[in-house]
């Protein structure tokens, strides 16, 4: 059997190395299962730890994904099967593997190729190096199985423009290389195709020349400028305004009716719509909420923050129900606890935001 995350090292020059990270749970789209998430945060602590290891370089294996989210059927079946610490456990391991990427002390590039949601976001959104190429499609899309965006979400999306993270959040609308880096989620564009020469360049740069972030930014800068010109047309800078107008209202209901009576031709903003319609309303009431919060929040708070709203989501929210209508029976017809966003009962609202522990357990992040 073929290992979920591949770990290897690149030789470089005067015996430097890159760090390699490749997720390979292909069939799964590189959806992030604990196994993976438990290597990833080892190798990438030792990596630190080791002055030979000069930068590390994040890929999806196959050319579809570089990472679908998070392994979300197994863990609903271990909640079902009454394992109620698997959520927990799970997410304050994924946010640890998260924060320590947000915190890296060398260069992390990460190769955004392919379906980059959820969780895959939480991986490359701490990279230095945040590469889109042709074949990227980015979307937080947890309103649709009853989450909310989480790792580090909160904070990624309500520092966004224009209440464009709210309408992320709330639409799982789907962004292309071009929208990803007008909302500040990648910061390159590099044509898939480029991906054997940059690693190839990065494994025979001179990395004692200069310091290890200027290396890094010099390389991909050359396949950047190669790559101008076929950067793709960018649906939320086009219909900024529009968004930004159904956004802000005094209350999610509002904002949920603004979107009901949204009348459109443009394909994007009909799906966008359809499905922030369709999503769980208590999802919807969690995101528009934390998305306050997080705005003056710290990312050790935000993760914090989240790790809490996690838990109580999967277990008292409508996580459950809704990775069974899309995941498992696939029937796509979930039954979500209230029937819309003025329904949502207001003391569990309150109860998923509440913290059933004493101490944080990421309290030491």
């Amino acid at each position: 059997m073929t290992a979920d995350v591949l770990l290897s090292e690149l030789e470089a020059r005067d015996n430097k190395k890159i760090g390699l990270v490749t997720l390979n749970a292909q069939k799964a789209l590189n959806a992030l299962n604990p196994f993976m998430i438990e290597q990833m945060y080892h190798k990438l602590t030792q990596w630190q730890d080791n002055p030979d290891i000069v930068a590390v370089f994040m890929q999806g294996g196959g050319e579809k994904a570089f990472c679908a989210g998070g392994d979300v059927r197994s863990l609903r079946q271990a909640v079902v099967d009454g394992q109620i610490e698997s959520p927990a456990r799970f997410f304050e391991d994924e946010y640890r593997l998260d924060y320590l990427i947000h915190a890296y002390t060398k260069p992390v590039i990460c190769w955004g190729n392919g379906i980059v949601m959820g969780g895959g976001i939480g991986l490359m959104a701490g990279a230095d190096f945040r590469v889109v190429t042709d074949t990227s499609m980015l979307a937080m899309p947890e309103i649709s199985i009853g989450l909310y965006p989480d790792v580090a979400g909160s904070w990624l999306l309500s520092h966004m423009p224009a209440g464009i993270g709210l309408f992320m959040g709330l639409t799982a609308c789907r962004l292309n290389a071009a929208d990803a880096i007008y909302v500040g989620l990648a910061n390159r564009f590099i044509d898939q195709a480029f991906r054997e020469n940059v690693l190839a360049s990065l494994s025979q740069a001179d990395w004692s020349a200069q310091e290890a972030h200027k290396v890094v930014y010099g390389i991909l800068q050359e396949y950047r400028e190669k790559s101008t010109g076929w950067l793709p047309y960018s649906k939320v800078r086009e219909h900024r305004d529009l968004i930004a107008g159904l956004m802000d209202k005094s209350s999610l209901v509002e904002v949920m009716e603004g979107l009901e009576n949204l009348v459109t031709d443009d394909e994007w903003l009909q799906t966008a719509r359809k499905t922030a319609l369709r999503g769980s309303p208590l999802s919807a009431a969690i995101c528009r909420r934390q998305l306050k919060a997080a705005r003056h929040m710290s990312l050790k708070e935000v993760f914090q923050s989240e790790l809490v709203l996690s838990v109580n989501t999967v277990l008292k929210g409508d996580f459950c129900e809704g990775v069974r209508s899309v995941l498992v029976d696939k029937d796509h017809k979930p039954q979500w606890k209230f029937a819309d966003a003025s329904k949502v009962n207001p003391d569990l609202l309150g109860e998923i935001f509440t913290s059933p522990w004493a101490e944080n357990p990421l309290s030491d992040l």
